[in-house]
């Protein structure tokens, strides 16, 4: 289960009222293929609530905060280029926040102030924790790649895990150090990725934060951890969904988070600090499945999502879940096979294969 708001976040579902219909947007540059109106307006739509998620596609912070001080708007999730310089302008931030640095949520308080939270490291922590196998390794050996927003939240995520080793890379190596210094982890040089990573016996997790845009994979020797220690791997991006990092952790067995993955459960999180009930889970796992992955759909992300028969896991799961309650035991059987079948694909796609 996802864990309770913070008790700022708390704080921020009292101010949210249900009896006044509310603007909510997703503050970024680009924005445009976003799915997080469709999370966000199955969840206001299943819990009550009158709210409205729409896009708002600037590269500029302040037109950024001239919206959010609209008399309607009542908040918004936050996505590159703003997590940082909107963390500045807020009035109070949750621990989370401060700790991260970085903010992905905002809630309007009482008198227009503005409360920061961080989102995305729930997102990082529940997807990994359910792929992990059980029981949880010992000493979590654990990589990051990237040194930006999305790396502090997961630099976070794994602090809250437990994890005993963690290394940071960064091709600035002076924001991986700064980063590690912070969380009290190890930066990894580039030489050091370059050469294998020699030192490590197994790696448990991997979150990759780069753009997707920049093609990276891990170099062929440390590239070899990955088909030997098949650690869960988590893509941060979901634009293109088949990263090229992806497809090498894909192609070396490994279990892997996709980025739409993470972005449903970060905003189921925030779908619980703006309503004050729990997220549907289902009807928001339904709702990204029919945008996304419905053959013909005019969603502007549709065109990245391929391979359209083989559904995140993950958001399979929730669905299937979802549907148990009220059916016959027929009907229950048909969901359960159905959902084993995009599973069996999945892990199909995922075994390794074999040189001809």
């Amino acid at each position: 289960p996802t864990p309770p708001p913070s008790t700022n976040a708390q704080l921020a579902t009292m101010t949210v009222s249900a009896d006044r219909a509310l603007k909510f947007y997703i503050f970024g540059n680009p924005v445009t293929m976003s799915p997080s109106p469709d999370i966000h307006n199955a969840g206001f739509s299943v819990n009550g609530s009158p709210h409205k998620y729409e896009r708002f596609d600037s590269p500029d912070v302040e037109e950024v905060m001239k919206k959010l001080r609209s008399d309607d708007c009542g908040g918004g999730s936050v996505t590159i280029p703003h997590k940082e310089s909107v963390r500045d302008r807020m009035d109070e931030l949750s621990d989370a926040a401060k700790v991260i640095g970085a903010v992905n949520t905002v809630s309007k308080l009482p008198g227009g102030r503005f409360l920061g939270d961080n989102t995305d490291w729930i997102g990082i922590k529940q997807q990994l924790e359910s792929r992990l196998p059980s029981p949880k390794p010992s000493k979590l050996c654990c990589l990051i790649c990237g040194a930006g927003g999305t790396s502090r939240a997961a630099a976070y995520a794994l602090k809250k895990m437990g994890a005993a080793r963690v290394l940071i890379f960064n091709r600035t190596a002076s924001r991986a150090e700064q980063l590690a210094a912070e969380f009290g982890f190890e930066a990894c040089t580039e030489a050091a990725l370059a050469g294998g990573l020699r030192d490590v016996e197994c790696l448990d997790i991997v979150v990759n934060t780069l753009p997707g845009s920049t093609d990276f994979v891990l170099p062929e020797l440390s590239a070899n951890l990955l088909t030997r220690c098949r650690p869960v791997v988590l893509e941060a991006a979901y634009i293109p969904r088949r990263t090229a990092f992806v497809r090498q952790a894909l192609d070396a067995g490994c279990e892997v988070v996709e980025g739409v993955e993470m972005l449903f459960e970060q905003g189921c999180a925030q779908c619980e600090i703006w309503t004050g009930k729990a997220a549907p889970r289902a009807q928001i796992a339904s709702a990204l499945i029919k945008a996304l992955f419905t053959p013909g759909s005019p969603h502007p992300a549709h065109a990245k999502m391929e391979p359209y028969d083989m559904l995140p896991k993950s958001l399979v799961r929730e669905q299937a879940k979802g549907k148990w309650l009220g059916l016959s035991t027929s009907s229950l059987l048909l969901v359960l096979g159905a959902a084993g079948v995009a599973a069996a694909g999945y892990a199909a796609y995922s075994r390794p294969r074999k040189s001809k």
